[in-house]
């Protein structure tokens, strides 16, 4: 494979010319080695753009002086870029300059591993597709089988990138399973242990020198989620898949618990919580886990006689109207509302999202997991509950993994005590280990 390294903080230019130098004054005045002196400046025009810089000023308390310097400094990195507005009319108003983000000059990458697959795609800051592959994973046995189709696949994306002259700001790995705390590497995968010892971000950062952060698969369910959610509401984001995972978030922003030394955590591993000591074996090692009873592991298990092999057959045989199927289904979606309606209620959830590629089996038991909501928190709170099953999971995914990486690059302090391990899974025995 060709190298195709990018530099750090690698700006191409928009029309092909060369690049101007940044004048000595702003180089001497503000690092060129972070962002970190010009961040809230970038943060307010993501946010409020497109603004002025006497509106930036006035906003974040900064004389008029200091913004220029970092108005110019974000301009020549690419990120902003000005509109010359003239007042109509002939009245006294002078033409005055309006910046915004140069949303169509930058990219982001978001890398998906949802197994057997794993996906790759390419959006601007405008959220245009720009690129978007996936590949299987059903044949690699070793981490490092996959680190070679996971890097074939960001080459075709880098390339799309550099055909588009664009500047790729950074990259965000949704993984499943346990990772490590300091790497994000992958150190438990119990349903598909191949994964385990896989660190994205140093591969990203070895083979492009591209920055990376590799962070839960839930974290890129909601995201994908969160655009749809209206503002301060809190939402619960369900993913259905081999196993039961789960986040919850307010504004477009990761709920999260602190406490030890691992910072905040997301609240993700609920699927592992138990309901019951001397209930079936789960994958994680303990007993009588929702994910034990919920799982799509363990619906395959149960209806394996019925030729299902697939998540896909799972839907498939809901579909056909299989008594014992649709009954397993409502036993299911009660038991979920039941054990979820002290979690809706503690945390004030109002929207709910199922999604995964079992979130169409949600259908045939919605009327249960209510009855099992009014069971703990009664028939007035559970009916003020939206809840909602997302039809085009894999494609709200991906959209969820760009989304993370522009968030995680405007915004890095929000991720940068983001633990990877679960708060359930840390320590635990694996089931067979």
């Amino acid at each position: 494979m060709r190298n195709r390294a990018l530099k750090p903080g690698m700006v191409t230019s928009m029309r092909g010319k060369k690049k101007k130098e940044l004048p000595a004054y702003i180089r001497e005045r503000i690092s060129l080695d972070e962002l970190l002196a010009s961040r809230r400046v970038l943060q307010l025009v993501y946010e409020k753009g497109p603004l002025t810089q006497g509106e930036a000023s006035e906003a974040l308390d900064l004389s008029q002086g200091a913004c220029n310097l970092h108005f110019q400094r974000l301009e020549y990195e690419g990120l902003l870029r000005a509109h010359r507005i003239v007042p109509e009319g002939r009245g006294p108003g002078r033409p005055s300059n309006h910046w915004e983000i140069a949303r169509e000059q930058n990219a982001a990458l978001g890398l998906v591993f949802d197994p057997p697959n794993v996906y790759v795609q390419l959006e601007d800051f405008t959220a245009a597709i720009l690129f978007s592959q996936g590949v299987s994973l059903r044949a690699c046995r070793r981490s490092e089988k996959i680190a070679e189709k996971v890097s074939a696949l960001v080459v075709k994306a880098v390339d799309e990138a550099r055909a588009r002259k664009l500047i790729l700001r950074h990259a965000f790995a949704a993984l499943p399973g346990v990772l490590e705390p300091a790497t994000g590497a992958v150190k438990r995968a119990v349903n598909f242990p191949a994964l385990e010892g896989l660190d994205v971000s140093d591969l990203m950062q070895r083979a492009f020198k591209m920055p990376t952060l590799a962070n839960s698969l839930g974290a890129a369910y909601y995201y994908g989620e969160a655009a749809t959610i209206p503002a301060n509401s809190t939402a619960l984001v369900m993913y259905w898949d081999l196993g039961l995972g789960f986040a919850f978030g307010r504004n477009r922003q990761l709920l999260t618990v602190h406490g030890g030394e691992e910072g905040g955590r997301m609240i993700s591993e609920l699927g592992h919580i138990s309901i019951d000591a001397q209930g079936p074996r789960c994958h994680c090692g303990e007993r009588g886990c929702i994910e034990a009873y919920a799982g799509g592991w363990v619906l395959l298990q149960q209806f394996a006689g019925k030729g299902v092999t697939t998540l896909e057959h799972l839907v498939r045989l809901a579909e056909s109207g299989d008594a014992a199927f649709q009954q397993a289904l409502r036993d299911i979606s009660k038991l979920l509302g039941r054990h979820l309606a002290g979690a809706i209620q503690m945390l004030g959830v109002s929207e709910v999202r199922i999604t995964g590629p079992l979130a169409p089996l949600f259908h045939h038991g919605r009327a249960d997991f209510f009855t099992g909501l009014a069971e703990i928190i009664g028939i007035h709170r559970s009916s003020a509950i939206q809840v909602q099953v997302t039809e085009d999971f894999k494609g709200q995914l991906l959209a969820g993994a760009t989304r993370a990486a522009r968030r995680v690059y405007f915004y890095p302090d929000e991720f940068s005590q983001l633990s990877r391990l679960s708060t359930t899974l840390q320590g635990q025995r694996m089931a067979g280990s």
